[in-house]
């Protein structure tokens, strides 16, 4: 992952990994680190439906004709797995966490999309400044790497003032909100993180 101070940050512990020690000049000790896996959109679908970043959980957009199906929050998890993957390939891996602030999750990881799962439910979705979040945005263009500015064109950003989490934002309203996190202050400020639903962060 390339943003792993980032995660670890926010408290998606699931989906972290402690950042390796640093060798010193010549050391052999410590094992190399792997190269980074190239981001993936092999399912059998991935040429004919696109996915986009909804507060009540996922779009799934055909390609040509525009239709849209919403992988609503509380669909068993084997669901949404199921239709995640026959767009973005099988998952990266599976993990869990019983010290969530909402209480113990698990997590289904698909390059830089997460998906969160509790009592065998889907709550909740993150996307991460990761290799494959370009596959990734809302309805109305915003993704990772998205700046204030741009995003401003389009919707009301709402900054939440003294957020333990950072540059912490939300967009939309009622159950249709998806939050984020700029990466610094500023209209330059680009996204470093996007998310909806229930998440395993520590506030």
């Amino acid at each position: 992952m390339r943003k792993l101070i980032t995660l670890a940050t926010i408290g998606l512990l699931a989906a972290c990994k402690p950042t390796p020690e640093k060798a010193a000049p010549g050391d052999d000790s410590l094992p190399k680190a792997e190269p980074m896996p190239e981001a993936k959109s092999d399912g059998p679908a991935a040429a004919t439906t696109a996915v986009s970043l909804d507060g009540e959980g996922l779009r799934f957009i055909d390609k040509s004709s525009g239709k849209a199906s919403l992988l609503a929050f509380g669909i068993p998890r084997a669901q949404a797995e199921t239709a995640l993957a026959n767009v973005a390939g099988k998952e990266d891996d599976r993990s869990a966490n019983e010290e969530c602030g909402a209480g113990p999750m698990e997590f289904t990881r698909y390059d830089a999309m997460t998906l969160n799962f509790q009592d065998g439910k889907f709550v909740g979705w993150f996307l991460g400044n990761e290799p494959g979040a370009a596959a990734y945005s809302t309805m109305s263009g915003i993704g990772i790497g998205t700046t204030r500015a741009k995003a401003a064109e389009s919707v009301s950003i709402v900054d939440l003032e003294d957020s333990t989490l950072g540059e912490e934002f939300s967009i939309g309203t009622g159950d249709n909100v998806v939050g984020g996190m700029f990466a610094e202050p500023g209209d330059a400020a680009k996204i470093d993180a996007l998310f909806a639903g229930t998440n395993c962060f520590f506030r």
